[in-house]
């Protein structure tokens, strides 16, 4: 299996190796694995394929690691294409994480304005990268890291004649808490989970069961749960109590911050003889989401995977073309099948319908030719917005950017 790493000098990916250690079933199920690591600069490329190398010798045959700065050469003949491109690096994650503060909003990457503003920076960014994948690997699997994850997939599926799938372990690790709280198998809960990305919830199948989960909804009293009656995932916090995360946040670190001094100590540690010692970024989503969707395509599996796919009627309420997030089964390789998921009911289907509508028109506003008054627009249905006067102001500020970004 040729595995194209696109971003493949983030200071995690030698974690991606880790995971291939525990791959399901291994030594036996783990392919021949030839990993290309791409990426623009050729210095910390090499540092991170270094310590790649030095954790290429785990169960199965060794995985081997090779280096390259031209997109399109690397994508030659690839198998599957792992996408963790961050447009504008950490620089504009911290941007994402902090400008709303100014229009009393909390910060994140993937939610709220900040949300927006990764998606109109990084959309467009990507476009040659579809061009390059459509033309010469047009049958490869491509595996989506990227945030907003699923507006990435929503975009380039529509552009492009590609088979993208969006990954996220944050059902996977809410799932597991739900499934250890209720004594059962995580396979048996998966089932009742519906939701976008980073947008999900857990549906309980009874009022007594959703008794037994009220306390386990980060940053989300007991009493909140029970008015929103199903279980949301960690995300959905930014949403319900956005003054609170606004608290914390004022006049603390951003999370890119501490990325960034982190991202520092492990290229230093790269470098090193042995990188036994480096702390790690605990990037726990290529061991609980990318290695197992992949397991499942090239073998096929009935065991769920969780993946982003399109709507296509699934969840009554949504449009078409939003990517929600359900778990697939594989019953033969190159097959991923989407299980039906339950159907939330009051704010929880409120809360759905309101982002995916945000979603559809944010998509439409990052397409060539779409006018400031589509990106308002799009800002403007944006749940954590509340007015088209704040929308015009952050819309603005957005535009403006940070100083040390061209």
């Amino acid at each position: 299996m040729r595995l194209v790493v696109l971003g493949g000098s983030a200071s995690s990916t030698p974690e991606l190796l880790d995971a291939m250690a525990t791959w399901p079933q291994a030594p036996v199920r783990r392919p021949n694995i030839t990993l290309v690591l791409v990426g623009r600069d050729a210095k910390k490329l090499e540092l991170v394929a270094r310590a790649c190398r030095l954790r290429s010798v785990g169960p199965g045959a060794p995985v081997r690691v090779q280096t390259e700065t031209d997109r399109r050469r690397a994508l030659e003949d690839a198998d599957v294409i792992l996408n963790q491109v961050r447009i504008g690096g950490l620089a504009a994650r911290a941007f994402d994480e902090s400008f709303p503060w100014e229009f009393g909003l909390p910060g994140e990457e993937t939610m709220g304005p900040g949300g927006f503003a990764n998606a109109l920076r990084t959309i467009p960014a990507l476009s040659e990268t579809w061009d390059d994948v459509s033309s010469i690997a047009p049958t490869a699997l491509v595996v989506n890291l990227t945030n907003p994850a699923g507006l990435v997939q929503q975009t380039a599926t529509a552009g492009w004649p590609l088979r993208v799938v969006s990954v996220c372990d944050s059902p996977s690790t809410f799932l597991s808490t739900i499934a250890t709280r209720l004594e059962r198998p995580l396979v048996a809960v998966q089932r009742r989970y519906v939701g976008l990305n980073h947008l999900g919830w857990y549906i309980p199948e009874s009022s007594d069961e959703f008794a037994r989960l009220l306390d386990l909804a980060a940053g989300i009293d007991p009493e909140q749960v029970r008015m929103l009656e199903a279980l949301p995932a960690p995300y959905v916090r930014y949403y319900v109590n956005p003054d609170r995360i606004l608290e914390r946040q004022r006049g603390a670190e951003t999370r890119a911050g501490v990325l960034q001094r982190l991202e520092a100590q492990l290229l230093a540690g790269f470098a090193e003889p042995t990188v036994g010692e480096v702390p790690r970024r605990g990037a726990v989503w290529y061991r609980l989401a990318v290695v197992p969707l992949i397991d499942a395509w090239i073998h096929g599996s009935d065991v769920p995977v969780f993946a982003g796919t399109r709507n296509d009627g699934r969840v009554s309420g949504l449009p078409d073309s939003t990517v929600i997030e359900v778990p697939h089964v594989a019953p033969r390789p190159g097959v991923l099948v989407p299980l039906d998921p339950p159907q939330p009911h009051g704010i929880a289907a409120a809360l759905l319908q309101h982002h995916a509508i945000y979603e559809a028109l944010t998509a439409a506003a990052v397409l060539l030719g779409a006018t400031a008054r589509d990106r308002l627009r799009a800002l403007f249905a944006n749940p954590m917005v509340h007015s088209s006067d704040q929308a015009r102001r952050l819309l603005e500020r957005i535009e403006e950017g940070p100083p040390s970004m061209p």
